[in-house]
């Protein structure tokens, strides 16, 4: 009977799944056939509205068929995509698929990947000068994606992007709201708002430099993370309903929607290095690895101008190839087989660390820094049984702190339901007193506590010492990691009194601060949290993420598959090209200054927007190329100038930049102490 039970399950999926299928096919024919078409035509000749109007360019030289065509090959496309998806959606969203491969989990799992995530981009985005974008020639911008339509639409982006004072607002506001988002104060709207805010600054950066990716996976988690209950666990939002008595899911049980919402953020992480390392193979073929090609990229960024003035890389001349094979080796098998951390619990253990090697490795040698990808490995560790080790380990030295509280105070039961959640290590016991044998209490720890005592404060007994009061919380301070940075401030002579006041008055008026009902409960255990808390039918959460999965996936391999680089979506094809002539080309910047000098100059120390990365390395490139690039050349080198001369000391300034083309055959000169001959310069008065 049960067997026939699952067979019908199963086949009503399927039957289910073809049917969306079938529809969502007619659907999209019906619209790229029928009305996709029709519009194209009309916004071709201007009758459309503004905003279709200025997305068809190019009249002059393409004719309506031109557009007709290139529209006729995404239909196909979108086509193979969604059957393509639907496939994908029948495989991830069978059960055999989740018991093997995803797994339950709790709500501080997901909460902990939410609070990781944007402390990431925070200390990312703090190390931005966002605002420097405004110092900016015009005609450095190059939209490159989604936001170019931000440019189209009357919205005035233009002029806040022009704006110094805007863009630094919206940075504070950006930063402010990561920090909501890693304490989880109102997650449904504060992290899907940090998602759309760190959109729009990226892509503002990525427009007025080149298509970097650092950052770019943070808000592929950001942007999944909006569709998950994230702020269940670790949060504010959580704190809240517990403090006010409401349920919420419990702590430490695992559940579907958890395992699905942190694997989804699995595979965003999993994906590109996949897509990196396919795209090797791919341009750069089987020998992807071999030395010469290692060495030209490994030289070609030790030479490139960057913030980092190491060339480590330059040292290994002398090496032996098979040095260089191996490095390449490596990076290659780590990226191929990353995406094993989606489907085995080894895998997740190693690879995550492979993966963090690699990418220190990549800094030493080749000076590129991927500190957000370096700290998003953590999220595939689990640190539960780490926490409950150092708990064991603090409660056998130290054992744990009895927090003696009155059962009958509404706000002592408030308080505790918080301290309990806080107790990252198990360290505190709590005790209602009017429930406990207080002699017995009394012999066993050999105190001396009274039923007035304990209703007039509470306290905190530790290691046979009780501590009342404001000291009860000093002790307690101690023992929750959240409280550390401000523990040591409790104990200053003046906090100290201040605090006892403060904890008297509110200990004698505790009944009148509060009032509290039949919904609040009594004990602060984990029995005040409710294990059956849901939201809608578990079916179809699951369905739901399971389509999410596949959707991710799908939109992956066609960035990936057609080569597509429209921001926010990218190939990841990064260093995938293959060099074994042993020649390489690079810039050298260099300054004449007031006083006549001429020496290597830094361009990080101008407009800070494009310090980080070598961001200003395609304006380089343009010195040599076309009078239209050379122009925006030169007024890239005028704005870096500007801003340098406002800084600079008195003789200091900079009156003429020179960008140098320097051309090295490292396989005919391999110990060349200058590294190759100069073949052209280029020089700019600045003003």
């Amino acid at each position: 009977m049960n067997q026939h039970s699952g067979l019908a399950v199963r086949t009503g999926r399927i039957r289910f799944l073809i049917i969306l299928m079938c529809i969502s096919a007619v659907v999209w024919i019906v619209f790229a056939k029928l009305v996709v078409p029709p519009v194209i035509e009309s916004a071709y000749r201007g009758e459309s509205l503004s905003f279709l109007n200025r997305i068809i360019e190019g009249q002059k030289f393409h004719s309506v068929e031109f557009y007709l065509t290139i529209w006729e090959a995404i239909t196909t496309r979108g086509l193979m995509g969604l059957v393509a998806f639907w496939l994908l959606v029948a495989a991830v969203s069978s059960p055999a698929f989740f018991r093997r491969f995803v797994g339950e989990a709790t709500p501080g799992t997901l909460g902990a990947i939410r609070m990781w995530t944007c402390a990431v981009l925070l200390l990312m985005i703090l190390l931005e000068d966002f605002a420097s974008i405004a110092l900016l020639p015009v005609e450095v911008r190059n939209p490159r994606g989604m936001l170019e339509y931000f440019y189209r639409l009357p919205i005035g982006f233009e002029r806040f992007v022009a704006s110094e004072t805007s863009l630094g607002a919206f940075q504070l506001v950006t930063e402010l709201l990561l920090v909501l988002g890693l304490v989880g104060w109102q997650t449904r709207i504060v992290i899907p708002l940090v998602a759309f805010c760190h959109f729009l600054l990226l892509g503002i950066l990525i427009d007025h430099s080149f298509f970097w990716h650092q950052n770019l996976v943070p808000f592929y988690l950001l942007f999944i993370l909006s569709f998950t209950p994230c702020g269940d666990g670790c949060s504010v939002d959580r704190l809240r309903k517990i403090s006010q008595g409401r349920a919420v899911p419990s702590a430490d049980r695992a559940s579907p929607v958890y395992g699905w919402s942190r694997y989804a953020c699995w595979v965003a992480i999993a994906l590109p290095y996949l897509a990196n390392g396919a795209s090797k193979l791919e341009d750069g073929g089987l020998f992807w690895w071999s030395p010469n090609n290692m060495r030209s990229m490994l030289y070609w960024d030790s030479l490139r101008p960057r913030e980092f003035n190491w060339a480590l890389s330059l040292h290994l001349k002398s090496a032996p190839d098979l040095l260089f094979g191996l490095l390449g080796i490596v990076a290659l098998v780590t990226e191929l087989s990353f995406i094993l951390v989606l489907f085995s619990h080894v895998a997740r253990r190693i690879l995550p660390v492979a993966a963090i090697m690699m990418h220190v490795g990549i800094f030493l040698m080749q000076r590129i820094l991927f500190l957000d990808l370096i700290l998003l490995q953590f999220v595939f560790f689990d640190f539960t049984r780490f926490r409950k080790r150092i708990g064991q380990r603090l409660e056998a030295r130290r054992g744990r702190i009895q927090v003696l509280y009155d059962g009958l105070c509404p706000l002592c039961r408030r308080t505790i339901r918080l301290l309990a959640r806080f107790d990252l290590f198990g360290r505190l016991e709590f005790l209602d007193f009017r429930r406990m044998d207080l002699n017995d209490y009394n012999r066993t720890q050999k105190l001396n506590l009274t039923s007035k005592n304990l209703e007039e404060e509470m306290y905190a007994v530790s290691q046979g010492h009780a501590y009342r009061g404001f000291k009860a919380y000093q002790a307690i301070a101690v023992a929750l990691p959240v409280f550390w940075p401000l523990a040591p401030w409790l104990f200053l002579p003046g906090i100290s009194s201040l605090g006892a006041l403060f904890y008297g008055y509110v200990a004698r008026n505790r009944l009148k601060l509060l009032w509290c009902d039949s919904h609040c409960p009594v004990l602060p255990s984990k029995e005040t949290e409710s294990t059956t808390v849901t939201v809608g039918n578990a079916a179809q959460r699951n369905f739901g993420y399971a389509v999410l999965v596949s959707g991710i996936t799908v939109v992956a391999v066609f960035c990936w598959f057609y080569r597509i680089e429209f921001y926010p979506f990218t190939s990841w094809h990064l260093y995938s090209g293959l060099n074994t002539t042993g020649k390489i080309e690079y810039y050298k910047v260099l300054a004449r200054y007031e006083s006549g000098v001429t020496s290597p100059a830094r361009l990080e120390d101008g407009i800070g927007a494009l310090a980080l990365d070598g961001r200003y390395s395609p304006f380089l490139e343009q010195c040599f190329g076309e009078p239209s690039d050379i122009n925006t050349c030169k007024k890239f080198l005028t704005a870096e100038a500007s801003v340098y001369n406002k800084k600079a000391r008195p003789g200091g300034k900079i009156t003429h930049y020179e960008i140098q083309l320097w051309s090295w055959d490292f396989r005919a000169n391999p110990l060349d102490r200058h590294h190759g001959n100069l073949v052209k310069r280029f020089v700019h008065q600045t003003n």
